[in-house]
């Protein structure tokens, strides 16, 4: 009988492999593909975003999740400099980019998949291995396959989530996880982008806009979201979507959504002034508007407010100047829909946590079960949060297959 077998060679199932390697434990790691790593090899438009400078607390403290705390005890186990001294051990240099992400210094993802398979003997690694079902018994479990049966004492499922179903990540864990009478939360898209039929209609205008440190509101919340925000041809993309696209979600499985946008990096204050000042009182108002913001936003909001770019800026009036005001510190865009599960960069949902010990990875449940990764209802933004929690449940539950090492 096998001591254990992990299904799925994302990171956190190699991470996995990794550790169970180093303390000599019999193990067989199950890949559908023909390959593994797929998924892992177009992250970050496969330079692959691996991990970042945050301790446990601050990193943390950047999850948007409810049951974040959920992974204090893995991530002091396995966090951020516990991945980058693995990568250093494995020779991949890492390089710190935009002040806390850190990427391979290659750019290469496939350094990445490298070094995590480096240390693993490749027989143990059985690939076109579809698994179709796991049976629990009273001391160990059936993993039937396409090829064949396997006995084995525990099962570590790394099987993803629904992200990206081409790399083989199709939500399998969540179907295992409902036979082996576990809680799950529906996936849903989380890090994506969002549909607007307003800037779809308008994309002749919009479409390429990129703003930098842009501020963002969900339907007028207090909670204000900064980052670098791009018009697409179907609606808005870039990293502060992205990393609020889940909070854009599940609010419109309530309400309407508009997002409020910020156009500009004047205040208030500072944009009356240019209106009122007496040197700029006989300037046409598309040369203020060009100050407050870029040409193309400036000509397109001058059509949205119906004001002729030629007049003068004295001809305006105080309705005038408050709608001007409203538009570039609070421009208004319907949200119709989030980008689908399938294509979302991460998805939330999965496993319930509530079952696992955050401890070990292991279920409340069943003796011997564990669920790592993407397979677990945990996820954090972009920035490398996905990856460290792949890595750190992986080599948590790994390290947690005691009393079953060969002699």
């Amino acid at each position: 009988m096998i001591k254990c077998i992990i299904v799925g060679s994302g990171p956190s199932g190699l991470m996995a492999a990794n550790v169970l390697e180093e303390n000599n434990i019999n193990y067989l790691l199950l890949e559908k593909n023909k390959s593994t790593g797929k998924k892992l090899l177009i992250t970050g438009g496969t330079r692959c975003n691996v991990t970042n400078k945050y301790d446990v607390t601050d990193f943390i403290d950047h999850l948007k999740i409810k049951n974040k705390r959920f992974l204090y005890s893995t991530l002091s186990n396995f966090g951020t400099n516990e991945v980058k001294e693995f990568f250093n051990k494995n020779e991949v240099e890492l390089a710190l980019e935009k002040e806390y992400q850190y990427f391979p210094k290659s750019s290469k993802s496939s350094d990445i998949l490298g070094a995590l398979l480096k240390a693993i003997d490749k027989t143990r690694i059985k690939l076109n291995t579809n698994v179709i079902s796991i049976t629990k018994k009273t001391d160990y479990y059936i993993v039937k396959t396409n090829e064949k049966e396997y006995l084995t004492e525990n099962i570590i499922i790394a099987t993803g989530s629904k992200s990206f179903p081409k790399t083989g990540s199709t939500g399998d864990a969540v179907i295992w996880g409902k036979e082996l009478k576990h809680k799950i939360i529906p996936f849903y898209p989380a890090e994506t982008s969002v549909y607007s039929q307003f800037v779809k209609r308008n994309k002749e205008y919009l479409q390429g806009i990129t703003l930098n440190n842009c501020e963002v509101s969900i339907n007028n919340q207090k909670k204000k979201h900064i980052g670098g925000l791009i018009f697409t041809h179907y609606g808005i993309s870039g990293p502060v979507i992205q990393n609020i696209s889940e909070l854009i979600y599940l609010e419109l499985s309530k309400v309407n959504v508009e997002l409020l946008i910020k156009l500009t990096n004047y205040n208030e204050t500072e944009i009356l002034s240019l209106f009122e000042i007496n040197e700029n009182q006989n300037k046409r108002i598309i040369r203020i508007f060009e100050k407050l913001t870029i040409k193309r936003l400036a000509k397109f909001l001058l059509l949205v407010l119906k004001l002729d770019e030629n007049m003068l800026v004295a001809s305006l009036s105080k309705q005038d100047k408050q709608m001007i005001i409203q538009k570039l510190l609070r421009f208004n865009v319907k949200i119709d829909k989030v980008e689908s599960i399938e294509n979302a960069f991460v998805n939330g949902g999965g496993i319930d946590t509530s079952q696992i010990n955050p401890s070990t990875m292991e279920s409340k449940i069943n003796k011997g079960l564990f669920f790592i990764g993407e397979a677990l209802n945990v996820h954090g933004p972009i920035g490398g949060f996905n990856i460290t929690i792949a890595l750190s449940t992986g080599y948590t539950a790994a390290s947690n297959i005691g009393g079953y090492k060969d002699a």
